[in-house]
């Protein structure tokens, strides 16, 4: 129950962000680029829970899951836009299935 608290807590904060971000200078590209950069996030975030398998992938994974948010917060408060941060969790996500290809039943 507390996690859906936290989540939906996180949810608002954020929604209020790029709220803000758009109301300063009106721009729908600005809008649009950071609800991108959120729903980037969010998969990254969801996609955590199917790295339990490899736990030091899952760890890695999650610590640049960690730095894609700090992106995001990046992107809305300041308008700097760092690629890197936004997609370094793809590369967990890449090696993951690439462990998965390695290891398969054949």
């Amino acid at each position: 129950m507390f996690v859906y608290l936290l989540a939906g807590a996180f949810i608002a904060v954020i929604s209020v962000l790029l709220l803000r971000a758009y109301r300063s200078d009106r721009s729908i590209s600005t809008l649009l680029v950071g609800v991108g950069l959120i729903a980037a996030a969010s998969f990254y975030t969801a996609f955590t829970r199917t790295m339990i398998v490899y736990k030091p992938i899952m760890v890695l994974h999650i610590a640049l899951t960690l730095y894609s948010w700090y992106g995001v917060f990046l992107y809305l408060l300041k308008r700097r836009l760092d690629p890197y941060a936004i997609l370094s969790p793809l590369g967990t996500v890449l090696l993951f299935f690439g462990v998965a290809y390695y290891f398969r039943e054949r």
